[in-house]
C-alpha cells in the first residue's frame, strides 16, 4: 500500500473555474492483491463491502485485503464492465465477451450466457426497473430464466438509472438522454442537454447530466439549469457520484476528478498534481470516503485533509531543519521555529527563512526552547545560551545565560527559570542577573520538562534522575519508586486545577496524586510509551504527543485519571492516516494558536489542526465470518449453522470487519461458547484456531471495535455441531462402563489369584528353607556327628592304650587326625552349599572341578576336566548345588571302588533350561548282569529326582562307564 502524502502547495496556480482542495489519498494496486490495475466499476453493497470490476476479474475489498473472482470461481469472462446491487441484495456482474452473473453472500450462484445478436465487445450496463426486473443494456430484460430482447429497446448504452419515482433513464451511445415510457425509450432531455456523457440522481430526486466539454446540467421541478464545466477538463465525464455532504463528484475519463458544491467547482490535488490520465470511475460512499478507480494505477480512497503540515523550505536549510526543537506563535498565523542543528527560522503562509537577529548563530545551532514571558518578551534557549529576541534587523542578541539552555519557564513576579543541559537550574529575577539554584540534582542530569504549578511549586524534569519539586526553597525528588513510569522525563505539564502530568521515555504518561504517581502505558491503551507532548484543551480532552502519533484522550477518561482510577484508554490517534508525514512528536509543548487551532512539532515539520474537527467516532464496525476450515478443508455454513462429522482435530475460523476510514484501527474479540465463558483478549488478528474439541454444540461469537472502546452490539455468530465417533456416543459410554465394571471384577479376581499364587510361592519357599535346614541338620548328624562320635571313641582308646600299648595308641591318634580332617572337609562342603555367594554357575563349576581333580589325585587317577571357559551368568540354588556335588562325589567313589579305571573325565554342558553333568571313566565297564539295583546308580537317580532332574548311564565290558546327570536351571 502506498503511504499517505500531502497534496497542495499554495503557490500552485489553478484554472479560475475550479477551487483547489487539499486531500489525502491511499492507493492499492495489483501488488496489494488487486486482480488488475484498470478499474471500470465500483459498488458498495449493503453489507458494507466494496466490489470492484477490473479487466482481470471481480474483486471484493474489506479495507484490509482483496478477494478475487475469476474463471475458476465461476465467471464466464474476466473483464468486468458493470456492477449493480439489486433490491434483494443480489450483486449482478456484467462482463465483456461473457454474460451476466449473480452473486449472493459472496458466492456465484448463477451465470446467464451472453445474449443473442450481441457483439462480444458490447458493454451491457446493468439496471433494475420498478417491477424488480433486471436490464442488461437498453435492449435486454430478464424474463424468467433468460434475458430477452425488449421491443423498442436500444442497443449500447452508457448508463441505466431508475429514479425515486421508479422511472427508468438511460443515455445511449449517441449521448442522448432517454426515459422508458409507453413501452419504449423516448427522448428525455426536455429542454436540457442535447448530449450527455452520464446521468445521476441526487438525494432530492434531481436529475444531473454532464455534457461533454461544455456544461453540467441539473433538472428539478423548475426545469433544467446548467453550469459551464472547468476549462481544464476536455474529456467526457465517465462517472458521477454524490457524497453525503451534497458534493457531486465527476470522474473525467483518464483526465481528472472534479467536485461541484454550492454552485462552485472544486478540484482535488495530490502531491500538487491533478489525476491526469488516471480517472475512470468515482464512487462517494455513505461514510464520506471518496473512491476512485483509475485506468492504470488501481484503487484510490480520498479524504479532505484536516491538518496542515508546515515545513521549513528555505533554500539555505536542508531537510534536517524540519526536526523541530522549539515552536512559538510569534504573531497570528506566524511562527518561530527552532531546529535541531540548523538554527532559528520564521514561518508564515508556507514561506520560511532565518530569523535575522539569530542568523549569525544559525550554523549548527540547536534551538531547544522558545518562550514568551508575561511581559510579551520572547526568549530563545539554544546550545550557546539564552537570548532575548527583540526583532532587531541584525544581531546576535546578548546572552543572559551562557551554555546549553534546554528549558525556559515563567517564575513569580516576572522572573524566569532556566534549565541547562548540564543539570544546572538558574533563577533570573526581573531585571536582575541569573542565580544558580541548588535542588539536589547531584547527578547533573539534563533538565528537560519544566513548569510552574498554581501553588508556586516549580516542577523540574531531568533526563535520568527523575522529577524534582522545588517549593519554598526545599527540593523533593520523585523516582520510579514513587510511581513514575521512568526516570527519563521528557515533558512536565502543571494544570491550573493542580493536576500534574509527566511524560516519560519508555514509561508512558504519569499523573500525580497525593505525592504518588499513577502511570498509564501502551498496556492501558496509549499508542506508545514515549510521551513528549501534553496539553489539555478547552473541552477537557488531553492531547498527548508520542512516537506513534498524537493521542487524544476523551474528557471522561481524563476525569477518571484525575480521580486516581486507572482505566483502559481508548484515545483517538492522529497519525499518517490523517496526514502526518512523521508520527514522532518532538519534545516541544503543543502551541495553542490565536485562531483556536493547535500546533504540534514533529521530526518532519509541525502540524496545525482544529481540535473540534478530531472527534472520537462512536460507530461500531460490522463484522463477519469469512471462512471456516475443518482439518484444513474449507466448509460452508448454512444459515449460520455448521455441522461437522466426527474426527475434527483442528477448526480454523477467519473473520474480518469494515472500517475503511482507518482499517488498521480495527480490533476483534471472540469466544467459543462451550469452551470459553469470557471474551478473549482484543487484537488485530483476523483468525482463530481451536484444536481437539470434544463432540457437542458450540457457538462462536465475534465482535469488533475501531479502538474507541465500543464493541459491536450484535456479534456475528456461528453455531457449530461436532458429531461424535460411535465410541463417543452415550450408548457406547454406557456399554463401555459396563465392560469396565466387568474388567474391574476380572482384574480383581486376577489380582486375588496372583496374591494366592504369591502366597503358595512363599509357602513353597518356606518349605524349601525348612527342607534345606533339615538337610543341613541331617548332613551334620550323619557326617559330622558320626565322625565326631568316632573321634570320641578313638580318643578313649588312645587314652587307655597310651601307657600299656604306645604303638596302638599312636595308631588311634592318627585315626583321630584323619577323622578330624574329614569333619573339616564336610563342614566346608556344608557351608559352601548354603553360601549365597556360591550360587552362580561359574562358582559351582570351579568348586566341582577342584574337587574332582583333588579326588582323582588322592586316588592315584588322572583327572580331566571339560568345562567351557565362558560360562553364562546363571544362578543355581543351594539344593541343586548340594545334590549335584553329592551325586558327583558318589559317582567318583563308585569309580574308585569298582571300575579299576586309570582316568576320570568330567564334562559340564550348560543349556538354555538345564545343566548337563557327564562323568566318564576308562575302567572295566559293566555287563548286563551287573546292572542291578544295588550298583549305586539307584542312589544317583534318587538324588537327581529330589531336584527335578534325571540320571542315566551307559556302559559296556572293557569300555568304561558314562554317567549323565541333568539338572533344571529354573
Amino acid at each position: 500500500m502506498i503511504p499517505f502524502r500531502v497534496c497542495l502547495l499554495a503557490a500552485l496556480a489553478l484554472s479560475a473555474s475550479a477551487e483547489p482542495v487539499d486531500m489525502l489519498f491511499q492507493n492499492w494496486n495489483s501488488r496489494d492483491g488487486l486482480p488488475q490495475d484498470h478499474i471500470r466499476a465500483i459498488v458498495r453493497t449493503r453489507d458494507g463491502l466494496l466490489w470492484l470490476g477490473t479487466d482481470a476479474g471481480l474483486a471484493r475489498f474489506d479495507g484490509n485485503e482483496f478477494k478475487s473472482y475469476g474463471l475458476r470461481e465461476g465467471l464466464d469472462a474476466v473483464a468486468v464492465m458493470s456492477l449493480m446491487e439489486a433490491d434483494d441484495g443480489t450483486l449482478w456482474v456484467s462482463t465483456l465477451g461473457g454474460g451476466v452473473t449473480m452473486l449472493r453472500d459472496g458466492r456465484i450462484v448463477k451465470t446467464y450466457p451472453r445474449m443473442e445478436n450481441t457483439s462480444p465487445s458490447e458493454n451491457l450496463m446493468l439496471g433494475q426497473d420498478a417491477e424488480g426486473r433486471m436490464w442488461a443494456g437498453g435492449t435486454f430484460r430478464l424474463e424468467g430464466e433468460r434475458f430477452v430482447a425488449v421491443p423498442g429497446g436500444r442497443g449500447f448504452v452508457r448508463e441505466i438509472l431508475r429514479d425515486r419515482q421508479g422511472v427508468m433513464w438511460m443515455n445511449h451511445h449517441d449521448d442522448r438522454i432517454r426515459r422508458w415510457q409507453e413501452g419504449g425509450w423516448q427522448d428525455g432531455s426536455g429542454g436540457g442537454p442535447a448530449l450527455a456523457d452520464t446521468i445521476h440522481e441526487d438525494a432530492q430526486g434531481r436529475l444531473w447530466a454532464a455534457e461533454r466539454g461544455r456544461k453540467l446540467w441539473c433538472r428539478d421541478t423548475g426545469g433544467w439549469k446548467s453550469w459551464p464545466l472547468p476549462d481544464t477538463m476536455k474529456n467526457r465525464v465517465n462517472s458521477m457520484s454524490f457524497a453525503p455532504d451534497g458534493t457531486l463528484w465527476m470522474a473525467f475519463f483518464r483526465e481528472g476528478l472534479v467536485g461541484f458544491r454550492d454552485g462552485k467547482f472544486i478540484e482535488p490535488r495530490m502531491d500538487g498534481e491533478r489525476f491526469l490520465d488516471l480517472s475512470e470511475i468515482v464512487y462517494a460512499a455513505p461514510d464520506g470516503l471518496l473512491w476512485l478507480g483509475s485506468s492504470a494505477n488501481g484503487l484510490y480512497s480520498l479524504v479532505p485533509r484536516r491538518l496542515t503540515l508546515a515545513t521549513i523550505n528555505d533554500p539555505a536549510a536542508n531537510r534536517g531543519a524540519n526536526f523541530i526543537g522549539a515552536l512559538l506563535e510569534s504573531a497570528p498565523g506566524e511562527f518561530m521555529v527552532g531546529s535541531q542543528g540548523h538554527g532559528l527560522f520564521g514561518w508564515k503562509d508556507g514561506i520560511s527563512g532565518p530569523v535575522a537577529e539569530m542568523e549569525a548563530l544559525n550554523r549548527g545551532l540547536y534551538v531547544n526552547s522558545l518562550w514568551r514571558d508575561r511581559s510579551g518578551a520572547v526568549w530563545a534557549g539554544s546550545g550557546v545560551g539564552m537570548h532575548r529576541l527583540t526583532g532587531a534587523p541584525q544581531g546576535p542578541p546578548s546572552r543572559l545565560v551562557s551554555g546549553n539552555v534546554w528549558e525556559i519557564r515563567d517564575g513569580a513576579n516576572g522572573s524566569l527559570w532556566v534549565g541547562r543541559g548540564n543539570g544546572e537550574l538558574h533563577h533570573v529575577p526581573k531585571g536582575g542577573k541569573p542565580v544558580k539554584i541548588d535542588y539536589d540534582n547531584d547527578d547533573g542530569a539534563p533538565i528537560k520538562g519544566m513548569d510552574l504549578g498554581p501553588d508556586g511549586a516549580l516542577w523540574i524534569g531531568t533526563r535520568g534522575s527523575g522529577l524534582f519539586r522545588l517549593k519554598d526553597g526545599k527540593p523533593k525528588r520523585f523516582r520510579m519508586a514513587d510511581g513514575l513510569g521512568s526516570e527519563v522525563i521528557r515533558v512536565v505539564d502543571a494544570e491550573d486545577d493542580g493536576t500534574l502530568w509527566v511524560g516519560t521515555a519508555g514509561g508512558g504518561l504519569s499523573i500525580l496524586r497525593d505525592d504518588r504517581f499513577l502511570t498509564v502505558t501502551t498496556a492501558d491503551g496509549l499508542p506508545d510509551d514515549i510521551v513528549s507532548q501534553i496539553a489539555e484543551d478547552k473541552t477537557g480532552r488531553l492531547w498527548v504527543g508520542t512516537n506513534r502519533g498524537i493521542a487524544v484522550i476523551a474528557k471522561d477518561e481524563v476525569a477518571r485519571l484525575k480521580e486516581g482510577r486507572l482505566t483502559e484508554l481508548h484515545p483517538l490517534v492522529i497519525n499518517r492516516a490523517d496526514g502526518l508525514v512523521s508520527e514522532e512528536c518532538t519534545i516541544v509543548p503543543p502551541v495553542a494558536m490565536s485562531d483556536g487551532r493547535m500546533a504540534f512539532a514533529t521530526t518532519h515539520g509541525f502540524a496545525m489542526l482544529k481540535p473540534e474537527e478530531f472527534q472520537s467516532d462512536e460507530a461500531t464496525p460490522p463484522v463477519f465470518i469469512e471462512q471456516v476450515r475443518a482439518n484444513g478443508r474449507p466448509v460452508v455454513p448454512i444459515d449460520g449453522k455448521l455441522e461437522l462429522p466426527p474426527g475434527l482435530d483442528r477448526l480454523e475460523i477467519e473473520f474480518s470487519g469494515l472500517y475503511f476510514a482507518a482499517p488498521s484501527r480495527l480490533r476483534f474479540r471472540n469466544r467459543l461458547g462451550g469452551v470459553e465463558e469470557e471474551w478473549g483478549t482484543p487484537g488485530a488478528e483476523r483468525r482463530v484456531e481451536y484444536r481437539n474439541l470434544a463432540p457437542g454444540d458450540y457457538r462462536f461469537e465475534l465482535a469488533g471495535s475501531i479502538g474507541n472502546g465500543v464493541w459491536t452490539p450484535q456479534p456475528a455468530m456461528l453455531d457449530i455441531t461436532l458429531a461424535p465417533h460411535f465410541w463417543q456416543t452415550a450408548w457406547f459410554k454406557i456399554l463401555a462402563g459396563l465392560l469396565s465394571l466387568g474388567l474391574v471384577a476380572a482384574t480383581a479376581r486376577t489380582i486375588e489369584r496372583a496374591r494366592a499364587r504369591r502366597k503358595i510361592e512363599e509357602l513353597k519357599r518356606e518349605q524349601a528353607v525348612q527342607t534345606e535346614r533339615a538337610r543341613i541338620a541331617r548332613d551334620l548328624h550323619d557326617d559330622v556327628g558320626a565322625s565326631l562320635t568316632q573321634v570320641a571313641l578313638l580318643s578313649e582308646l588312645a587314652d587307655s592304650d597310651l601307657d600299656a600299648e604306645p604303638e596302638l595308641a599312636r595308631g588311634h591318634i592318627n585315626e583321630i587326625f584323619t577323622t578330624a580332617k574329614e569333619v573339616t572337609r564336610s563342614l566346608d562342603e556344608i557351608v559352601w552349599a548354603v553360601n549365597p555367594a556360591q550360587d552362580t554357575l561359574e562358582r559351582f563349576a570351579a568348586f566341582l572341578g577342584t574337587f574332582v581333580q583333588n579326588y582323582a589325585r588322592t586316588a592315584g587317577l588322572n583327572g580331566r576336566l571339560d568345562i567351557p571357559g565362558d560360562l553364562p551368568d546363571l544362578s543355581l540354588t543351594s539344593a541343586i548345588r548340594h545334590h549335584l556335588y553329592l551325586a558327583t562325589k558318589e559317582a567318583l567313589h563308585n569309580i574308585v571302588k569298582h571300575a579299576g579305571a586309570t582316568e576320570i573325565r568330567l564334562r559340564l554342558i550348560p543349556g538354555a533350561k538345564e545343566l548337563k553333568l557327564v562323568i566318564e571313566d576308562n575302567g572295566r565297564g559293566l555287563a548286563d548282569s551287573d546292572r542291578g539295583e544295588g550298583d549305586g546308580l539307584d542312589n544317583l537317580r534318587k538324588r537327581l529326582d529330589q531336584i527335578g532332574g534325571t540320571c542315566t548311564h551307559r556302559s559296556a565290558p572293557g569300555q568304561g562307564t558314562t554317567v549323565e546327570m541333568l539338572a533344571p536351571l529354573a
